[in-house]
């Protein structure tokens, strides 16, 4: 892994701004910008994963906004057992009010409960939604975000890797809002910075998990 890499790719295109500019005006589009903006950054660990030497790619309006509506089902599927789990201790908190001694006691330990998975999940969820994502972007199919058993001997091969892209991803969140200093289009342009930062690192973890080992290297030379 190269962490320093991730800060600095974008820099060494010479048509940066130009490729980038296109995608951040496009995000402006009320929800299909969005899509056409996160289907970019697929593609932008795609081409890390393929080891291009330039990354970023130029705007393909098309199969932007289909890679990146795939990616929201992605995020969506994973979150859905925290929606659900929130909707359901939403609910029971409004039987409180109504409810007897036993049955305020029995909400509150259900509602603990729920608290806990969520909690849990969470942590799963940002561990493993980037290596389904960059599963996703490796091989253009939906399904592989969901071969589980692959996506776990990823993580386990590679923990490391998979960790920095998080201290990325939360360093990134810091430089998003730094924009607002130039107000207007350096929100814009610190944001869109902060996900390539966060999809580089995804795409070199992502080769590092399936890199061969040296044994195995070996054994494919003989």
């Amino acid at each position: 892994m190269n962490f320093g890499e991730a800060f600095s790719f974008v820099f060494k295109d010479p048509n940066w701004f130009k490729k980038i500019i296109i995608p951040i005006l496009c995000g402006l589009i009320p929800v299909i910008g969005q899509f056409v903006l996160l289907g970019y950054m697929i593609r932008t660990a795609k081409n890390v994963i393929d080891g291009v030497e330039l990354p970023l790619p130029t705007l393909d309006f098309g199969q932007d906004l289909g890679k990146g509506f795939n990616a929201f089902l992605i995020n969506l599927v994973y979150a859905l057992p925290i929606i659900v789990l929130g909707g359901i201790a939403g609910l029971s908190s409004n039987f409180l009010y109504d409810a007897n001694e036993a049955l305020t006691i029995v909400l509150y330990i259900l509602m603990a409960c729920f608290g806990l998975f969520a909690v849990l999940y969470g942590i799963i969820m940002m561990l493993i939604v980037p290596v389904a994502t960059a599963n996703y972007a490796a091989k253009g199919n939906l399904g592989a975000a969901f071969k589980f058993k692959e996506l776990f001997a990823m993580l386990k091969r590679s923990f490391v890797a998979w960790l920095l892209v998080i201290v990325g991803s939360i360093i990134a969140g810091f430089i998003a809002p730094l924009g607002s200093i130039a107000c207007g289009i350096g929100v814009l342009l610190t944001s869109a910075y902060g996900m390539l930062i966060y999809y580089h690192l995804m795409g070199q973890a992502y080769k590092v998990s399936n890199a061969p080992k040296v044994g195995e290297t070996v054994l494919e030379t003989l």
